[in-house]
């Protein structure tokens, strides 16, 4: 534009004829953004944007599974080419591969039995589940989700849904049951701390025990006065009605 003023400027009166004569042709290429990295965003967004620059977009599962990805999946990986660019991505929420075609490295349900409610739920934090927490005894209560630093803070985990070593895969839901602070764990879930309040509670039944203490009582002092029974007399014999068995020492007479 600025060599086209100085032509105009210089030509004088006869610019009409100098410029139809030499006609002037300024050609200008839009050069569209670039997308900039996608790494993080969600499969959707991330194609929408190449997409704007004229670039062709394909996507693979960033893992060994070979799935195919959906819209709500988050990149992992891209390689871009000067036409082309290649989203590696993995399922929402899942944490991406060391390096493109790798399994996913899932965190793995630790051992928190003895652990506080609050450590547990740090320690699950990185592995993006919900954590709950439930009473270990029956007749307890306890009610509380993803708290490091609530009431139940300093409560004691004695039972965890998910056993230890088993991979968090999609984010489980993980229900702990725990105790107050310094009291024991149950040897069994659905233990009450109180045994009377359980509902088959049976008291115990003290009634036979004392049916068998006068049962006793009253064969003692029966045998006390048969020995007089036994007693024989000068002639000897048994008594009238026949001898009592068992005959006492030395048999009867």
């Amino acid at each position: 534009m600025l060599l086209l003023l100085l032509l105009l400027r210089s030509c004088g009166d006869d610019c009409d004829g100098k410029v139809s004569a030499s006609q002037v042709t300024v050609t200008v290429t839009a050069t569209p953004d670039p997308a900039g990295s996608q790494i993080g965003k969600d499969v959707a967004t991330a194609q929408r944007r190449a997409q704007q620059t004229g670039l062709n977009v394909a996507t693979h599962d960033a893992s060994d599974q070979d799935e195919t990805p959906s819209g709500d999946w988050t990149v992992c990986f891209e390689r871009a080419t000067l036409s082309k660019v290649d989203f590696a991505a993995v399922p929402h929420g899942a944490p991406c591969p060391k390096r493109d075609g790798l399994s996913i490295p899932w965190l793995k349900m630790p051992n928190l039995k003895g652990t506080t409610y609050g450590k547990a739920v740090a320690k699950l934090r990185s592995g993006g589940s919900d954590v709950f927490l439930g009473p270990a005894y029956a007749d307890e209560y306890a009610g509380d989700m993803n708290n490091e630093a609530g009431q139940y803070a300093k409560w004691k985990v004695c039972f965890q849904s998910i056993r230890a070593g088993q991979p968090l895969k999609d984010k489980p839901q993980i229900t702990l049951q725990a105790v107050k602070a310094g009291d024991a764990c149950p040897s069994a879930k659905g233990t009450y701390k109180d045994p009377t309040n359980d509902p088959s509670y049976v008291p115990p039944d003290y009634s036979d025990s004392d049916d068998r203490s006068s049962a006793d009582d009253g064969s003692s002092g029966g045998s006390d006065s048969s020995e007089e029974d036994y007693y024989p007399g000068d002639k000897g014999g048994c008594p009238p009605g026949g001898c009592y068995n068992p005959c006492p020492p030395g048999g009867c007479r």
